[in-house]
């Protein structure tokens, strides 16, 4: 009577099938881990995005159109180019109370979204006295203004907003990642709370306004 039971052959074969099948649970569980990797980079990297325009809206929606009478025409002191853009604002609240703080935002040589900024009546307003950095790896930032400039009646979107007699209604900042492969993020539109220099009396002999 003959012995029930496994052949050698019948053992290696079935370890084999053990093998193959434990590769490619192994193949599945990494590639899973890789995907939700990528989820949380790109959740990361959305949240940090979302951080910098949120700094960029408040500062941009309390931008004060101080006026400079030393321009031809007089108008606010805000300086929009499509590489970088300086304004005055208040400074942020952690910062507690103060004179309007001039603020510069810009794209550096290393990728990353700076603002800067320097109290306005600071002894040397052209050097930043705090430097911070919104969001790296930033590989291109785009900023135009929508507005009227005269002789034009109808508003357009402007590359340039320089000595203008009046704040643009709108302000569009267009940030895209370094890394090709990375989602493109959203634009930021922010509409300038104010457009008049409510707060300046004209002192004739100086050419300023008064206490500034």
């Amino acid at each position: 009577m003959a012995r029930a039971g496994y052949t050698l052959i019948e053992l290696l074969a079935a370890l084999g099938v053990l093998a193959l099948v434990g590769v490619v649970l192994l193949s599945g569980l990494s590639g899973r881990g890789d995907a939700w990797v990528r989820m949380d980079r790109a959740t990361s990297r959305g949240e940090a995005v979302e951080a910098a325009f949120g700094v960029l809206r408040t500062r941009l929606q309390q931008a004060v159109p101080a006026t400079r009478y030393d321009m031809r025409p007089a108008g606010p002191d805000f300086d929009g180019e499509a590489a970088r853009l300086t304004f005055l604002a208040p400074p942020a609240e952690r910062q507690g109370y103060g004179a309007l703080r001039r603020y510069r935002l810009l794209l550096d040589a290393g990728g990353d979204l700076v603002l800067e900024s320097v109290s306005d009546v600071a002894l040397d307003p052209t050097r930043p006295e705090r430097r911070d950095v919104l969001l790296r790896g930033v590989g291109a930032l785009d900023i135009s203004y929508f507005g009227q400039v005269e002789p034009d009646p109808n508003p357009h979107w402007r590359s340039n907003w320089r000595q203008r007699p009046r704040m643009p209604s709108l302000v569009r900042i267009r940030i895209e990642p370094a890394d090709p492969n990375e989602r493109r993020w959203p634009e930021l539109v922010v509409h300038p709370l104010a457009d008049i220099d409510t707060e300046c009396v004209l002192v004739v002999q100086t050419g300023g306004c008064r206490s500034r």
